[in-house]
């Protein structure tokens, strides 16, 4: 994929949801970071911030969100520190920004980072969404995909309580494919199978249960992850 500026778009399924979820809902936003230059093998870009791109990409995103921002968490890794800096320059009066471990660095499945850095290093990123999002079987040092994935919905929607509006959480492509896998099925095999710069998937609860949105798939009144 060609990084020319003028090739990067907030993708239309994030704008779609953002625009259809219910304003008087306290609404979860998992998003993957802004666009990055590539990491050089084997690394895991830990201090990687985003490009002049990611910079512009993740501008439009935050001015999409001026006005509906209610909280701003974070992996603690730069790319996506950086993407929530820019979110809150655009979107208005925000609160704090506030980084969480379950969202990266270990994340929400990772319980022994020393084999979960094995796992990467043998399987790489594409590698590891292929085992967590499409079966049943675990990785050494992680918990269970379901149980992973419950956890980051109920840690999000918990902080999402405190009031009606969205509440974004800036993450990595492997939790945010794993989670909306496990809620909504895994993904269609394809050059697109795996999340985007900027995707998202969004996460809200009404009367009737718990609703997952994410690309073209929609799913209420879910009991939990599977």
């Amino acid at each position: 994929m060609s990084t020319q500026a003028s090739d990067w778009q907030v993708p239309a399924a994030t704008l779609r949801w953002l625009d259809a979820v219910p304003a008087e809902r306290s609404v979860a936003m998992l998003v993957r970071h802004s666009v990055r230059d590539p990491l050089p093998p084997g690394d895991l870009g830990y201090a990687n911030a985003l490009n002049a791109e990611g910079v512009e990409l993740a501008r439009s995103l935050g001015e999409r969100l001026h006005g509906r921002l209610r909280s701003l968490h974070t992996s603690p890794l730069q790319r996506c520190v950086h993407t929530a800096e820019v979110f809150a320059r655009v979107a208005g009066d925000t609160p704090p920004i506030v980084t969480d471990r379950m969202l990266g660095d270990p994340g929400a499945w990772v319980l022994d980072r020393a084999l979960a850095g094995e796992n990467w290093k043998r399987l790489g990123s594409e590698g590891i969404m292929a085992r967590l999002a499409t079966t049943d079987e675990d990785l050494p040092g992680t918990r269970p995909a379901r149980v992973g994935a419950q956890d980051l919905a109920t840690h999000m929607l918990a902080i999402a309580a405190s009031a009606p509006g969205v509440h974004v959480f800036v993450t990595h492509d492997i939790l945010l494919a794993i989670a909306a896998a496990r809620f909504l099925g895994p993904p269609p095999a394809g050059p697109e199978r795996w999340p985007g710069y900027l995707e998202a998937a969004f996460f809200w609860q009404d009367e009737g249960g718990l609703h997952v949105a994410y690309r073209d798939l929609h799913r209420s009144g879910l009991a939990g992850a599977r």
